[in-house]
């Protein structure tokens, strides 16, 4: 169970644990992660690291997400692309040791590498850590 907070001065909503007190603030003070799939379930994040997080929803401009088939799978990601957006949330007041968890679950380096984007969340631009593809000796 999550409960909503409001913010009408940079319009935006964080869901958190009704035990935890949030500010805008902690979306300038906290590190923030944009993700975009399965991350986006507020259940599979706290079974991954072990505790509910606070999450806002967040846009991603200028990528798009990419769908291609190897035999029966298909691999979703991200890619950049100006002009498109991509919906997601971004999770809130991540610790290091709860990076290195989402840094497995994504695969990093094999599958993804964590980079930098900026992000909007409500009337906020932030620079996030988000999971892409590309990067490093990823590049195709």
């Amino acid at each position: 169970m999550f409960r909503v907070r409001f913010f009408p001065a940079h319009c935006l909503t964080i869901f958190h644990p009704p035990e935890m007190i949030v500010e805008n603030s902690d979306l300038f003070a906290a590190q923030l992660v944009f993700v975009w799939d399965r991350l986006v379930d507020p259940q599979v994040v706290e079974q991954l690291l072990g505790r509910p997080v606070p999450f806002a929803p967040a846009l991603l401009p200028d990528h798009a997400r990419t769908a291609t088939r190897d035999g029966d799978d298909w691999n979703f990601e991200v890619r950049e692309e100006v002009g498109e957006v991509v919906a997601g949330v971004a999770l809130i007041g991540l610790t290091d040791e709860e990076l290195d968890k989402l840094d497995d679950s994504e695969q990093v380096p094999i599958h993804r590498v964590r980079h930098k984007a900026k992000v909007r969340i409500g009337d906020l631009e932030r620079v996030v850590d988000v999971y892409l593809r590309h990067g490093s000796y990823l590049e195709e």
